[in-house]
């Protein structure tokens, strides 16, 4: 018994290292040369098709979380110093509704909002999002400790498009994301280099609408 639990515990071991080391490669290969930025320097920010506002929590009352309100603070931002006329919520239902309030009470005209219920991951939704809007340029927003994933996920897929960073809160849960986000890079590398899998919904089962 003895000697079949060092066997046991010397391939967990081995599992878990390998699998480690993949995590880190898969990290490193993550690194890309795409530019991002600030709105703290707007003037550098260029005028693009349209802004992607990424799905994040939705509180019970269905109130935004800090993380998904500061997307919506970032998009609204660059709308209103006409970076873009076009605002792109990209998550669940539930999220997007959420968002698209929070822009209309802000005085966000309508027509100039866009949801697509398909962007149920970043992947989904860049893949999505340039599918529907061929040649068209676009502008992320979402927290710096997602840049270099997104960026990734853009330049793979071919979307012509940058990350603009939405960092104004103190997250609670900041340690825990970083570390998720750190063990994302597998899945983005596995579906941009080996399986290359389509989204759950396709453009025509669940288009892209006003």
């Amino acid at each position: 018994m003895k000697q079949f639990l060092k066997y046991a515990a010397a391939i967990v071991t081995f599992l878990g290292g390998t699998g480690l080391l993949f995590t880190v490669f898969c990290n490193q290969s993550l690194k890309n040369e795409r530019k991002t930025y600030d709105t703290d320097q707007m003037e550098n920010i260029p005028s693009v098709d349209a802004v992607i506002v990424p799905g994040c929590l939705v509180h019970e009352n269905g109130k935004p979380s800090f993380a998904l309100e500061d997307r919506l603070n970032t998009a609204l931002d660059l709308y209103r110093r006409r970076k873009t006329n076009l605002i792109i919520l990209s998550g669940v239902a539930r999220e997007n509704r959420a968002g698209r309030k929070f822009l209309i009470n802000a005085k966000v005209d309508s027509k100039h909002i866009i949801m697509d219920d398909g962007g149920l991951d970043t992947y989904s939704t860049v893949y999505r999002c340039r599918e529907a809007f061929p040649k068209k340029q676009f502008l992320v927003c979402t927290q710096k400790k997602y840049f270099k994933r997104t960026g990734y996920l853009m330049q793979q897929l071919g979307m012509n498009g940058f990350c603009v960073r939405a960092d104004r809160h103190s997250y609670k849960k900041e340690l825990y994301e970083k570390f998720r986000d750190f063990f994302a890079a597998d899945k983005a590398w596995i579906e941009c280099i080996i399986t290359k899998p389509k989204p759950k919904y396709s453009l025509k089962e669940l288009p892209i609408t006003y």
